[in-house]
């Protein structure tokens, strides 16, 4: 079970994901329909400093990285680095470059404005972002943008998997996929494993506020209704696939249930939380880490590496043709 600030952190990532799935800098920092009207004086950025040096200290996954990443700002700030800063969004794409140089965590960043702010209340329940086609062959094509909280997701999950279920392979499209929930990975991944088996998918290792302690929280396969066993599935990833994303492929990689198709995703494993440090400025400090129990490692900082390299335009067709030839080499037995 997700605790509650588990599920904060990680509904917090989700968020954030869904609007910085490009990695560009210019964009990365800057929530959608902020006013640049605020201007910053050295006061504000003092203030800023010292609340992302303490997120760093007391709650940073890796704490030596941590300390290290919350002195080189304030020996900075000493220097006078920021003397000339009155911009906030150009001071959080500074931040985050210079915290990311330092900690290599694409997780770690500097945000001007709130993603929350002016949400409209969804007026239908929140989409679980399935498309599902039937291609050529019968082969199954299910494309997912993200992973939603398992309430919303699971549900979703069990219509897309019967639509599915009598298909002779199956392409699940992650090239946009930005992230999410990590019980909703392992509900999907459960399709795809032997139900009499209770598989161990993934760990988050969450580190204790203010320690040097940290925590276990594991996720296990669960039941489905239908399951998907004996027919291959590819899994397709790109540049975009990131965090949730890039653990369901590499999670059914590592397990050698899937092949992976495509170019080497962004390589985020270190989810966390996001932290108000004023001015209208926000700092995403990972608060936890990923940890595979078969390698006893992650895709952090490198990414999920393709079985079958392919363009993220030609993944799909590379998909197919592997498909084809696969049940081709089938039937001829």
């Amino acid at each position: 079970m997700l605790n509650r600030r588990s599920l904060f952190l990680i509904t917090c990532v989700a968020t954030i994901a869904a609007f910085l799935a490009e990695p560009s800098m210019a964009s990365a920092d800057v929530a959608p329909d902020v006013a640049q009207s605020v201007l910053l004086d050295q006061t504000a950025v003092r203030k800023v400093i010292g609340g992302i040096a303490i997120k760093l200290r007391e709650d940073y996954v890796f704490p030596d990285m941590g300390e290290q990443a919350a002195a080189a700002l304030e020996k900075a700030l000493a220097e006078n680095v920021y003397a000339g800063v009155t911009d906030p969004s150009k001071f959080a794409a500074q931040l985050t470059g210079q915290l990311r140089a330092i900690t290599r965590d694409s997780h770690m960043r500097v945000i001007f404005g709130s993603p929350f702010r002016n949400q409209p209340t969804p007026s239908t329940p929140q989409d679980a972002g399935f498309e599902v086609k039937r291609l050529d062959g019968n082969i199954g094509y299910a494309h997912l943008a993200r992973f939603v909280p398992p309430d919303v997701f699971n549900p979703a999950a069990d219509d897309t998997m019967r639509s599915v279920s009598d298909t002779a392979a199956l392409i699940i499209d992650m090239r946009d996929n930005g992230g999410g929930h990590p019980a909703s990975v392992a509900y999907l991944a459960s399709f795809f494993l032997d139900p009499g088996k209770r598989v161990h998918i993934n760990d988050l290792i969450w580190r204790n506020r203010g320690t040097s302690t940290f925590r276990t929280e594991s996720f296990w396969s669960s039941t489905t209704p239908v399951s998907y066993l004996d027919k291959p599935v590819y899994v397709l990833v790109g540049p975009k696939t990131y965090s949730a994303g890039e653990e369901f492929a590499y999670d059914l990689q590592v397990l050698k249930r899937v092949t992976v198709v495509g170019e080497t995703t962004r390589g985020g494993a270190n989810p966390g939380g996001l932290n108000d440090v004023g001015s209208d400025l926000f700092v995403v400090v990972p608060t936890g880490r990923a940890e595979n129990p078969i390698t006893r490692t992650n895709w952090g900082g490198v990414g999920v590496r393709p079985d079958e390299k392919a363009t993220s335009e030609a993944a799909r067709e590379t998909a197919m043709a592997l498909a084809m030839r696969e049940l081709n080499r089938q039937s001829a037995r």
